[in-house]
């Protein structure tokens, strides 16, 4: 599993790399005009910033797989934990039409703040960046009898049923060039799974492809 994860590494960061490399190298030899060389710093960035989210997303991963210390937790309002996210949201869905809405009450969990997070962004990033314009994004959060349950749905593209078993395994895209295109970088759904698991919750997806994809996690319940 290691040699298959560094040779995917090696592989992701080669392609930006060398549009960059190849984009850089014809500016600075002069054999780009000025129009192009505005488009070309334009590839250049878009690259330089999926470098810096596949690294970003790389040494989480790294740092959950070898975390030894035991998880620091406390008590969250997952709740508010969303309601906070779908804020932030916002500035990425407007330009898209792309509608939030936010459903439930206050439901807690013991749990890391900076990974619980992390899952609600990579969730909503998610639902916004694979839904269809002027789509729209459902966040619900529910205390329940086995325990706090989150569910984040979207009216995009779908996943097709062969796909769904492979979806939070690491650098897996349903549609390659889709995906990058739109900026995911294979690993957030992977990220996802290793905290629900580290937090002791279950996690399940359910997608048509071309209607929808909804993700529902459930929390341990607590003791109040």
């Amino acid at each position: 599993m290691r040699q298959d994860f560094t040779a995917n590494v090696t592989h992701e960061l080669k392609t930006p790399l060398t549009s960059i490399s190849g984009y850089a190298e014809l500016i600075e030899n002069g054999m780009a005009e000025e129009k192009e060389t505005r488009r070309f710093a334009g590839e250049i960035h878009r690259n330089a910033i999926r470098l810096i989210r596949l690294i970003n997303d790389i040494l989480q991963l790294s740092e959950l797989d070898t975390r030894e210390t035991k998880l620091e937790t406390e008590r969250l309002n997952l709740y508010g934990l969303a309601c906070t996210c779908l804020e932030m949201m916002k500035i990425h869905a407007e330009p898209h039409g792309i509608s939030l809405y936010m459903e439930g009450g206050p439901a807690w969990i013991e749990g890391n703040r900076g990974m619980i997070e992390e899952v609600l962004y990579n969730l909503c990033s998610n639902a916004i960046r694979y839904n269809k314009e002027n789509g729209r994004v459902d966040i619900h959060v529910e205390e329940t009898p086995r325990g706090a349950l989150l569910r984040v749905a979207d009216t995009g593209i779908g996943i097709p049923k062969k796909h769904q078993e492979h979806i939070f395994e690491r650098f897996y895209r349903v549609d390659k060039s889709r995906s990058k295109e739109r900026g995911g970088t294979g690993l957030g759904l992977a990220i996802v799974k290793h905290i629900v698991a580290e937090h002791h919750a279950k996690i399940c997806l359910e997608s048509e492809e071309g209607t929808g994809t909804a993700i529902t996690i459930v929390f341990p319940k607590i003791n109040d």
